[in-house]
């Protein structure tokens, strides 16, 4: 159910605000009838930061941090003293009061009442669900004293704001729209220069390629199958630098087990095993040299395995040990990377808030170093 918005009773709402500005000057405590006037950000602000602190809370009021000592002087002037009678302000809430509306975004309405004989802005905002101060209506969201630089703020009424923010969001889909176009024209753009790669015709720098023929309308002949896999055997592989033609060209004799001297003796030893005496193998206790059997002319000790020694074994552990140590440091910096992430990501986030409530970047910076220094304290009682 869509609710009316009706313009501010500005009596109802600026008449106990006029009246607690004097003593706001040098109490450090708003009255408490007050703060159900206040918008939920600014009652919030008055509560917490004037019970931190000993100073007026009336500095509170403004989020411009260069406005606050005018606005200490505004307060001073006699025509904010109580009639006798009445006990407000005498205000000619008709003639006095001018009151015009801006619609920030879809969620925030504003409303800037000028006291011109008074010199006060006042800020209002239109709240949804604020409890504390009755529900929806019009809650006063910051003070402020004109300096002559404002330029021309907001419309006349509630509907001409209304219209707009409608124009000014339609302006801005036709801005987004525009440069979606552009970009949709870059990425037809590198399509277009990517499929060139798939229209050029497949080539294989070879010149002896085994590949079949191909026909002039580009289909492949149809040589028989057996025929045409046969071919690849003859193909040189490019990171084989063995080529069996320049072998036979050199008399050479192709074997797996290469073209050395090593492997040429190795082939003469198998075909014409040496000359062996049956005496020669005959085991004699006399002599221990010949325990040993006689291969090729050469004596060969029988060569036994041995253990892996402690340092191998040492070397493992280390290596496995810095592996774990590694895999728990990067552990650590993508948990420190991520909780620095969602820092950062929370500060923006508060500062965005703190902008459409209106409290300038100064005051967000004291806020946040308030909450620092509270910090502080935390750290002494652990």
């Amino acid at each position: 159910m869509e609710i009316t918005i009706h313009p501010p009773a500005a009596r109802e709402l600026l008449a106990p605000l006029l009246g607690s500005l004097p003593a706001a000057a040098i109490a450090s405590e708003p009255p408490n009838a007050l703060l159900p006037l206040l918008s939920p950000i600014l009652r919030q602000r008055v509560q917490l930061l004037s019970a931190s602190s000993n100073e007026p809370w009336l500095s509170l009021l403004c989020y411009d941090q260069s406005k606050t000592s005018k606005l200490e002087v505004a307060v001073k002037n006699e025509a904010l003293e109580p009639h006798p009678v009445s006990g407000e302000v005498e205000v000619d809430w008709d003639y006095d009061v001018d009151i015009r509306y801006r619609r920030v975004d879809q969620e925030t309405l504003q409303a800037l009442v000028s006291l011109r004989e008074l010199g006060f802005n006042v800020k209002l905002v239109w709240c949804v669900g604020d409890e504390v101060g009755g529900g929806a209506g019009w809650r006063i969201g910051e003070v402020g004293v004109p300096d002559g630089t404002e330029g021309p703020w907001g419309e006349k009424n509630i509907a001409d704001a209304e219209d707009a923010s409608k124009t000014r969001a339609a302006e801005t889909h036709h801005v987004t729209n525009g440069n979606s176009g552009l970009a949709a024209q870059e990425d037809d753009n590198d399509d277009d220069y990517w499929a060139q790669y798939d229209n050029t015709p497949s080539r294989t720098p070879a010149q002896n390629s085994p590949a079949p023929p191909t026909l002039a309308n580009g289909s492949r002949a149809q040589p028989d199958e057996d025929a045409y896999y046969a071919q690849y055997a003859e193909v040189q592989p490019a990171m084989d630098n063995h080529d069996p033609d320049e072998a036979r060209q050199n008399g050479n004799i192709e074997s797996s087990l290469g073209r050395d001297e090593i492997t040429a003796e190795l082939q003469q030893n198998l075909s014409s095993p040496p000359d062996v005496t049956p005496g020669a193998l005959a085991w004699s206790p006399s002599d221990e040299r010949e325990t040993t059997p006689y291969t090729n002319g050469i004596s060969e000790t029988l060569l036994h395995p041995r253990p892996a020694s402690s340092t191998g074994s040492s070397g493992s552990d280390t290596v496995a040990k810095l592996e774990k140590r590694a895999a728990a440091n990067a552990l650590r910096d993508q948990n420190e990377h991520g909780i620095k992430q969602h820092i950062s990501t929370s500060m923006k986030s508060l500062y965005r808030l703190a902008r459409v409530s209106g409290i300038d970047r100064a005051e967000f910076e004291r806020l946040v170093t308030t909450e620092l220094d509270c910090l502080s304290l935390m750290d002494e009682d652990d």
